[in-house]
């Protein structure tokens, strides 16, 4: 392009020194000329921006398609934690159950009471997003409700996980704790002891609440995003 408008520059100059070309002929000429110059110019911006602007929405259809998989992804990783919640729960039950006879009962047998541990924490794949993010690249996304539903997901649903999960770690731990205090002591005094069936009264508590979160707050947002990621790629 450069090489062009060097050329028609060339020819403009020309044109004007040339004694053969009436003033009014120089004019028309140069006229010609600057037009060319423009419209070129014009179309090689234009070409330019349309080539980068596709390249753009290529970048964002490729994300919205690793986005897609990260939610499908992220719907069975709530499903099988939910259901971790709802075995631990049954455990827990199962615990606060026991009447003080029964303890006894499994103590003098020379059981062990079992008492469910896993440590909550869904993991939720957020690489795709932060990188698209990172990049400064989201802006790309041209579906101001869709771009909204995106950062919406990863900013205050994906968030809203790691809280409850944060509450009900937090009590799990306090029940190692307290075993861990007690543990040259029978399983009937630990059990029996009413602080602890209160620790773990609020374990089950909590598990309930936070199967709600994942089954009415991020679930339903995991595939309304879905949704409109695939309406926003058949475009």
């Amino acid at each position: 392009m450069h090489e062009e408008v060097k050329k028609h520059t060339k020819k403009i100059y020309n044109t004007m020194k040339n004694p053969k070309h009436t003033f009014a002929e120089k004019i028309k000429e140069v006229f010609i000329e600057i037009f060319i110059i423009v419209f070129a110019v014009t179309l090689s911006i234009w070409l330019h921006s349309w080539s980068e602007h596709k390249h753009q929405q290529q970048e964002v259809a490729v994300f919205l398609g690793n986005l897609k998989n990260d939610l499908q992804d992220d719907i069975n990783v709530l499903d099988q934690e939910k259901e971790a919640y709802e075995e631990a729960n049954l455990g827990y039950e199962t615990i606060l159950g026991y009447t003080p006879m029964q303890l006894d009962s499994i103590e003098k047998a020379a059981g062990k009471v079992h008492f469910p541990v896993h440590s909550q924490g869904p993991k939720i794949n957020i690489g795709n997003y932060e990188g698209f993010k990172s990049s400064g690249k989201i802006g790309y996304i041209e579906d101001e409700k869709l771009k909204q539903k995106i950062l919406n997901y990863y900013q205050r649903s994906v968030p809203s996980i790691n809280e409850v999960d944060k509450v009900y770690n937090d009590f799990l731990f306090k029940c190692f704790d307290k075993m861990i205090d007690n543990a040259d002591k029978s399983e009937v005094k630990l059990y029996s002891d009413p602080k602890f069936k209160k620790s773990i009264s609020f374990l089950i508590m909590i598990g309930k609440n936070n199967i709600r979160v994942y089954d009415k707050n991020v679930k339903p947002d995991a595939k309304e995003l879905i949704e409109a990621i695939e309406k926003e790629l058949k475009n």
